[in-house]
């Protein structure tokens, strides 16, 4: 058995549970001279998960493997059990891959496996990028490989007994009150290979479409929105699937969204030009406003600053502007925090309320809360700072700061 698409200049991670597909990898990965390391994760939950941990490590001394392994213990406090050893065994991945850049990790995926994805997919009639598996998945800049994508599982099997690999079978994978293992041991495990191969051709030919789709749906999606201006000639259908996949891209955990609430925001996008709607058990809003769709929280968190010419790390002035020195001219010291939307900006012969500048200079409302202003110590409002999508600072400008630090910060004040 060849493995293809893997450097033999490059050194992977290989996730091991010491099932039979895992283990068939591990060998292969010897036979096929890729350089790796090893690591398992023992949720002890099974009784005889020491037992294979203490073969696993006999195993890797045998071809000379470094193995690492992470202890952890489930509670019921830590929710859904499959969920949680899936986040467990994916973040000792990803925390080895950082420390040691490796490649890629190396995981054990079958093509009963994709076959499975794909049929639960289809029952489950929700919004996928690509169906089944992918030879390659990357996740928090880090590469996921499945080396094992083309081999049937009974075929992997076959090889550990005939090289006489050591494996362990996880009982409960028989269990059938699981929807994925009721598909295993009763559809794909029973599916003559005509079935089979008919079955692989529906995927391949779905994702081609399915790439094609993404492709022409992309183009409406920039930095981070949607302009609604765009996406007019779109069907209903389109823009459900464009919305979809916006949230794929950028906010993968409310996947979950049903198909009904967005109908709702497809109808709403066409009727209105400002809108703000909750996203039921988040603290997401879906907003339109200034011609843009999109999902963000809306920041509220209280800071408070006082500072000299030099600022801090969230702050820095800009020297030699004309208000920097109109401010420091009679202010040794000034404080910089939220700006009041009721407080009034004076400038020479300019007069303005803040609630009428934030509409003015088009500022998200998800920010409103949290936009700085620099205020004297007697509480006298100096400057307020201009929104731009792409800040540019000049000779012109006062000051500097990372909004994305303002929206992550505790409440504060110093």
């Amino acid at each position: 058995m060849k493995l293809t698409k893997l450097n033999k200049n490059k050194k992977y991670l290989l996730g091991c549970s010491f099932g039979p597909d895992s283990m068939a990898l591990y060998h292969l990965l010897i036979e096929n001279d890729i350089d790796f390391d090893v690591a398992l994760v023992n949720y002890h939950i099974r009784f005889e998960a020491n037992d294979e941990e203490i073969e696993l490590i006999k195993f890797s001394k045998k071809y000379n493997k470094k193995l690492f392994v992470k202890q952890v213990y489930y509670e019921e406090s830590d929710g859904n059990m499959e969920g949680w050893c899936r986040k467990e065994r994916y973040n000792f991945f990803e925390s080895l891959s950082k420390k040691y850049k490796y490649e890629g990790v190396l995981i054990a995926h079958n093509e009963d496996d994709l076959i499975e994805t794909y049929l639960l997919q289809k029952e489950r009639n929700n919004y996928v990028k690509y169906y089944g598996l992918p030879f390659l998945t990357i996740k928090n800049n880090i590469k996921y490989f499945r080396p094992l994508i083309k081999y049937p599982k009974q075929e992997l099997m076959d090889y550990c007994l005939k090289n006489k690999i050591p494996f362990s079978y996880d009982l409960s994978n028989n269990n059938l009150e699981f929807r994925r293992n009721y598909l295993r041991n009763k559809i794909v495990k029973n599916l003559e290979n005509k079935e089979r191969k008919k079955l692989l051709k529906e995927i391949k030919e779905k994702n081609i479409i399915k790439a094609k789709e993404i492709k022409y749906l992309s183009k409406f999606i920039k930095n981070s929105k949607i302009d609604i201006k765009s996406i007019k000639s779109l069907s209903k259908e389109e823009f459900i699937n464009l919305f979809y996949l916006y949230i794929i891209n950028n906010f993968k955990f409310l996947k979950d969204i049903s198909k009904s609430f967005i109908e709702d925001i497809y109808l709403k996008t066409y009727l209105s030009k400002n809108i703000k709607i909750k996203i039921v058990n988040t603290e997401y809003y879906v907003f339109i406003e200034y011609g843009y769709l999109k999902i963000d929280k809306i920041y509220n968190n209280k800071y408070m600053y006082v500072l000299t010419k030099k600022g801090n790390k969230y702050f820095q002035f800009i020297r030699y502007s004309e208000i920097f020195n109109e401010i420091f001219k009679n202010n040794k010291e000034v404080i910089i925090q939220n700006v009041n939307k009721n407080d009034v900006y004076r400038r020479n012969n300019y007069s303005k309320k803040i609630s009428r500048m934030f509409i003015d200079m088009k500022l998200p409302s998800s920010l409103r809360k949290i936009w700085p202003g620099i205020y004297s110590l007697t509480g006298e409002l100096l400057y307020v700072p201009k929104y731009q999508e792409k800040v540019t600072y000049t000779n012109k400008s006062i000051l500097i700061f990372d909004i994305e630090k303002i929206k992550n910060a505790s409440n504060f004040t110093i």
